[in-house]
């Protein structure tokens, strides 16, 4: 009965191998345990087999002699929450969510176009890549419909032999945004520069997604500021917020306070702290107004932008509107204000520091950044060197020399504004071989 039962699965896969177009090379006996039937058709080779008589289930195997690097990709059906993050994501995200990706990520991006992506993720059984090899598990039943599926992506897969070639076909006609984002990267991170390359970055600056062209614009560089310039100017946050930090100093200030002024109307939270930094990186006279305007008429989230970018103008007159900011009466707007004037501050922010520590002791996230802010500025003093700047005495405005080295600086206990030196420096000194 039982050599009766393995003789009829043996034909059935004779039947299925030559429906296919595959010669049979080698097969066992009925009477073997084990079965196993090997076919061949081309460059490809096919294993059909099963370890026990009683199954009715089979492994069938494609060899396929994929392109170089091939047998280092691994490609089995798994959830993110079974087997974690993907080492790889082709940025189809039902593919991704779906499968487990491993290898070059040159070879698998360019494999893994639409159609194969698509025979992968909708096949009725389950089918992997690994070794050089496509393995599928399924029933007796189901091999004249899994082998043609195996078979096609083996041909797939050995007419894939120029890579550059496939990853920018993939980069302009794969209907899913994050592939021909994933494509594009991968063609110009990992592929040695070529004319086919910068034409396929011309190329994407018209792509329909703007992530797409985002990308593409920023890596042509000098090229692509047009379409960066467009983007800085739509009307979708994220992108425009992009292309506003990649444009930076590049961007009129005209061009930025426009832009600016539009996203603090629309609300577009991230356009507008893109461009408070630009304006923070130009530093002039100009753009600390418009800082200053902002940190003083816009809620937190805004104004603590605001207070960064003043931070990194350079400009003197930042200052007075960060510290006019330590007295606003949220704890973060605070903070920022006291990093920014460690930033830029002069040796007059060093009472107002101290005062709003005083005010605000029992908050120590804002006393250590007082802390941290008055050693930065101590540290730009000519001269000077960590742990010369104190605050002493009971009056505003006095400096002295301290007793340990000329040239430091602390508030004394003489009279308000008085400069005086310290008792050892007064005191004459004896005259060589003398007494004072």
């Amino acid at each position: 009965m039982i050599v009766l039962r393995q003789t009829r699965r043996l034909r059935m896969w004779r039947d299925a191998v030559a429906a296919c177009g595959l010669s049979v090379i080698g097969s066992t006996s009925a009477w073997t345990w084990r079965l196993k039937l090997q076919a061949k058709a081309g460059p490809l080779e096919v294993r059909i087999e099963s370890d026990h008589p009683g199954d009715v289930g089979a492994r069938i195997v494609a060899v396929v002699p994929g392109p170089p690097g091939f047998s280092e990709v691994k490609i089995r059906r798994e959830t993110r929450e079974e087997g974690g993050k993907p080492e790889i994501e082709t940025g189809d995200k039902d593919f991704d969510k779906a499968f487990f990706i491993e290898g070059p990520a040159r070879l698998v991006c360019m494999l893994l176009d639409a159609k194969v992506r698509g025979l992968l993720l909708y096949a009725t059984s389950l089918v992997k890549i690994d070794g050089g090899e496509l393995q599928a598990e399924t029933f007796d039943p189901q091999i004249a419909e899994v082998l043609p599926l195996l078979l096609d992506l083996g041909r797939r897969f050995t007419q894939k032999v120029d890579v550059v070639q496939c990853l920018i076909d993939n980069a302009l006609t794969d209907p899913k945004a994050g592939v021909r984002l994933s494509n594009l990267r991968v063609l110009v991170l990992e592929c040695a520069p070529s004319p086919r390359t910068d034409e396929t970055l011309r190329i994407a600056c018209a792509d329909r997604s703007p992530k797409v062209r985002l990308w593409a614009a920023v890596e042509l560089g000098p090229a692509g500021r047009d379409v960066l310039m467009k983007l800085a100017e739509s009307k979708k946050d994220g992108f425009s917020s992009q292309a506003v930090r990649a444009l930076g100093r590049e961007l009129s200030f005209e061009r930025t306070t426009a832009i600016l002024h539009h996203a603090l109307h629309r609300r577009r939270i991230e356009t507008a702290c893109a461009c408070l930094e630009a304006l923070g990186g130009s530093g002039t006279a100009e753009a600390v107004h418009a800082l200053a305007k902002v940190l003083d008429e816009e809620g937190e989230e805004l104004a603590i932008a605001a207070a960064q970018a003043l931070g990194t103008t350079g400009n003197a007159a930042a200052e007075e509107p960060l510290l006019l900011a330590l007295r606003r009466p949220q704890l973060r707007l605070r903070v920022a204000a006291v990093k920014a004037l460690g930033r830029i501050g002069s040796v007059a922010a060093v009472l107002p520091l101290k005062e709003a520590a005083k005010r605000f002791s029992r908050q120590p996230e804002l006393v250590q950044a007082v802390r941290q802010a008055i050693a930065e500025i101590q540290a730009r003093l000519p001269g000077a060197s960590p742990g010369q700047l104190s605050l002493a005495g009971a009056e505003a405005g006095r400096l002295s020399l301290t007793q340990a080295k000329a040239g430091q600086l602390s508030l004394a206990t003489k009279a308000a504004g008085q400069l005086s030196f310290s008792d050892d420096q007064r005191r004459p000194k004896p005259a060589p071989g003398g007494t004072a």
